[in-house]
């Protein structure tokens, strides 16, 4: 029996190199493409292939900023601490 493909709308995805500008210009700071698959691997976007190149869900990168290092997990010890006060 023949595999069922399932029909995606690639006008709601972005190429490698429109993601990374995106990204650049919501965070402020320069977003290399390399840094896309990072991300896909820690599982922040999920991204679809269409042949060999990555296509990164608009939704996902538009909403997504990246910040500096240890920003996140500095904010999220801070609230731990803060938790653990009251």
């Amino acid at each position: 029996m023949a595999k069922q493909s399932e029909r995606v709308d690639w006008n709601n995805f972005y190429t490698p190199d429109e993601a990374a500008e995106v990204l650049t210009k919501n965070s402020g700071k320069e977003v290399q493409k390399d840094y896309l698959r990072t991300l896909a691997r820690y599982g922040v976007f999920n991204p679809k292939k269409l042949g060999n190149i990555n296509m990164y869900p608009r939704s996902e990168v538009d909403s997504y900023v990246v910040e500096e290092r240890g920003e996140k997990s500095g904010r999220a010890q801070r609230q731990k601490a803060k938790k653990a006060q009251l």
